[in-house]
């Protein structure tokens, strides 16, 4: 390691802000020095640490988790000091191997702990961060590089974001893997970006572990009294390579000739004690034996130890463990709830002056809708769920770049009064029905403009505290994937790797409507590609994620509020709507969101008269459905198609898609349709499980664009005759398709001539389905 010191500095750093009144820290640790910091101050089993260092598992031998490297090994810990009255929760952040992505997640998850211990006491004189200090340590070259820490600090002093100030810890070894401080960085200090957020940098000299204490005490009376970031520097060494097998000499010998030439950090401070008179050779040698021989019973241990899973942390208690079977319930609500909330939802403050194009096409036309019974656009329905979630006590925060407005000017969350500029949120001011009544927050986030850090911190929000529906929305769908590495490396797999659940909703506006390549796809492919779902359907996996793509606002209703009503947590990727915001063809009416209703994974045709008659069936996701349903009104063989929508795309909803397609026993082409490229969208996803489920000899063909590099075309009239290609081809053959239908009908009526039983199911076709009844037995709940 060679900064040994560390781990005075860290120890001090929690002491004293314990001296402030705090009561809880939460750690994000670098990969160097984590095993020795989680040992010696964190007090982490040594034999389970052993255990990990032979090949073994962090979690007991039958647990369902896959584990981690051991460098991101993480144990919450309780510390006790003797002048402390209570112990200290110490929770340490797992973090993915990606340098410095777990920075925004610390922040996320301490402004959420500080606001919930600070509501559970009751604290009404309450600042934020009172409770729970932040610590986050880096290394010096990705302090210096990584993109996510300039992002972090740029919003460490925002007001929805601010936790309080995090300290950060730099252990400055003058070298990034093999790479020399001077190739690293173009500013004197790795330090210096943090200069642009006005935040103290203390440098100071890791062979000195006094002069650490120092600055520790220092920075955590900084944080207190500003309340803002503060960045301890340590210069020091690297005693190995980047880990114990590599030589650096191979890259800086002239470092690492000085480097072996002198002592250890904790050698040189022994002989120090000794010469001072304040420790005893003996006693050195003493402490030093009796640590070797408590590591060498740990590793006889570590043969026969099974760690003991982790305790699930405060609030995640209550509900389902991560292996245990979710249970569903409807989501519905009292109608008459519903029209009260939706009606708050535009009800300014008294002294609020609205704008008055905000008066005529929002607030007046939800209002007509709600007073005539009419159907209801996207926005409302979302409003309503946001309420309906408010008024049973539940904190919704909605976070993003303009979500306040909202991309489209479609939501208006919040209005700003045009005098004063005065932010109000109207559903905050509903009424409680009782004073015992706890009604929850909106809290709306407008972000600064960056993705990465902003989905770190919603993640962090979204493991700290189940029961707050966390919710980003991205500008347009494609802009998520400046935060990729949150998608790969926590959201889709923390539980998979460390049993930590989410519930953060991704709201990502998805559709081919002239918008170019980087305004129309939020990569479904991407994130179905990250999902455990068994392609075969024969496993009762447990789905690590949800990706839906809903096509009615009563279903995106259902979907809000199905995520904090379930036993369990799961992150929900939703292809959120652009066009179909406005669609006249896209409403619900409040029936659908009634007691007792809740969200389809799959919507058959609802213009289907005769299932019978049906010789064709599009199975679709999304909007493009809308296109199809208007061609199939207008067609007038239109009667003889079926539209079925996939709603829920992972976990693959296959008993209810069975149960749609099977309805249609005469049908003999079965067609995928989608707007993305062939080698895009849910395609390839979908493809192989809705072919097992076909009848015999049937197959699945694909209607849509073919192969292409970018995302879409950005020339707009390239891009509509596409369209105009691709729906229209959903509907060629059709006439064929009919005669063969009415072919089986005089077969029918031939057989009745001669007095054989009739088959509801045509002859040519009666042999298709008859295999796959068992088909549903074996398909998975959801």
């Amino acid at each position: 390691m060679s900064c040994e010191s560390i781990v005075v500095l860290l120890d001090q750093l929690i002491f004293e802000a314990a001296q402030y009144g705090v009561t809880d820290i939460v750690a994000g640790l670098s990969h160097r020095g984590r095993l020795g910091i989680l040992s010696s101050l964190f007090e982490y089993p040594q034999d389970e640490l052993l255990r990990k260092l032979r090949g073994g598992s962090e979690f007991p031998d039958e647990s369902p988790h896959t584990g981690d490297m051991v460098v991101d090994l993480a144990k919450s810990a309780m510390l006790n000091y003797p002048s402390v009255d209570s112990p200290i929760n110490v929770d340490i952040l797992c973090n993915a191997c990606h340098l410095d992505s777990g920075m925004p997640i610390g922040m996320g998850k301490s402004r959420t702990k500080d606001m919930n211990i600070a509501q559970a006491k009751n604290n009404q004189n309450h600042t934020i961060g009172d409770h729970v200090l932040p610590v986050s340590v880096h290394g010096d070259s990705s302090f210096a590089g990584q993109g996510i820490v300039a992002e972090s600090l740029g919003m460490s002093g925002l007001t929805h974001f601010t936790n309080g100030g995090t300290v950060h810890v730099i252990i400055n070894n003058q070298v990034g893997y093999t790479t020399p401080a001077s190739h690293t960085r173009t500013t004197r200090y790795a330090s210096d970006i943090a200069k642009f957020a006005d935040v103290p940098i203390i440098h100071v000299n890791g062979d000195h572990p006094e002069e650490l204490a120092r600055a520790a005490r220092t920075a955590v009376a900084y944080r207190q009294k500003f309340r803002k970031d503060v960045v301890i520097d340590v210069w020091t060494f690297r005693k190995r390579g980047h880990n114990e097998l590599d030589e650096p000499s191979f890259t800086q010998p002239a470092m690492y000739k000085r480097i072996n030439s002198r002592k250890s950090i904790p050698a040189m401070y022994e002989d120090k004690l000794i010469e001072s008179g304040e420790l005893t050779r003996e006693k050195a040698d003493k402490v030093r034996k009796q640590w070797l021989e408590s590591l060498n019973i740990a590793f006889a241990d570590s043969f026969n130890c099974n760690p003991v899973d982790p305790m699930r942390p405060s609030g995640w208690s209550k509900l389902g463990a991560p292996h245990e079977y979710p249970t569903e319930e409807a989501t519905g609500v009292d109608t008459t709830m519903l029209n009260n909330i939706g009606v708050k939802s535009v009800t300014p403050g008294k002294s609020v002056t609205v704008h008055p194009r905000i008066e005529r096409f929002h607030i007046k036309p939800r209002l007509k809708k709600l007073q005539e019974g009419a159907e209801l656009d996207w926005a409302t329905a979302e409003a309503l769920a946001f309420g309906s979630l408010l008024v049973e006590g539940y904190n919704v925060r909605l976070s993003g770049q303009d979500v306040g407005r909202g991309t489209f000017s479609q939501r208006h969350a919040m209005l700003v009064c045009q005098e004063t500029e005065k932010v109000y949120v109207p559903l905050n001011h509903m009424d409680a029905d009782s004073k015992e009544q706890r009604m929850g927050k909106l809290e709306v986030v407008n972000s600064n403009l960056c993705e990465g850090a902003v989905v770190g911190f919603e993640y962090g929000v979204s493991v700290e505290d189940p029961f707050t529906l966390a919710i980003w929305e991205a500008q347009f769908g494609d802009f998520y994937n400046n935060s990729q590495t949150m998608f790969d490396g926590y959201i889709a797999s923390g539980e998979t790797k460390w049993g930590q659940q989410n519930g953060l909703v991704l709201l990502l506006p998805h559709g081919f409507d002239g918008g170019g390549p980087d305004h129309s796809s939020c990569r479904l492919e991407r994130h179905l590609l990250l999902s455990n779902d068994p392609v075969d359907g024969h496993t009762n996996a447990m789905p690590n994620i949800y990706v839906t793509y809903p096509t009615t606002p009563a279903q995106f209703f259902h979907l809000l509020r199905r995520q904090v009503k379930r036993n369990f947590r799961k992150p929900l990727i939703v292809a959120a709507p652009k066009t179909m915001l406005r669609l006249a063809s896209a409403t619900s009416a409040l029936s659908e969101m009634s007691p007792g209703t809740c969200f389809k994974p799959v919507l058959d045709d609802p213009t289907t008269r005769d299932p019978h008659s049906v010789k064709r069936v599009m199975v679709v996701s999304g909007k493009l459905y809308y296109d199809l349903a208007k061609l199939k009104n207008e067609n007038p063989l239109g009667e003889h198609v079926a539209i079925v929508r996939v709603e829920e795309l992972t976990p693959f909803p296959r008993r209810e898609l069975f149960h749609v397609l099977s309805r249609y026993d005469n049908a003999t082409d079965f067609v995928w349709v989608q707007e993305e490229p062939r080698n895009a969208g849910a395609y390839a996803f979908a493809a192989p499980r809705i072919k097992s489920m076909l009848p015999q000899h049937a197959t699945l063909r694909y209607v849509g664009r073919s192969e292409h590099a970018a995302t879409c075309s950005g020339i707009e009239t390239q891009q509509a005759a596409e369209h105009i290609q691709l729906t229209t081809e959903a509907f060629d053959g059709l006439r064929g398709l009919v005669a063969d239908l009415v072919i089986d009908g005089i077969a029918t009526q031939h057989e009745k001539q001669h007095d054989k039983p009739a088959s509801v199911i045509s002859a040519s076709v009666s042999h298709r389905w008859a295999s796959r009844a068992v088909y549903a037995a074996h398909s998975s709940d959801h």
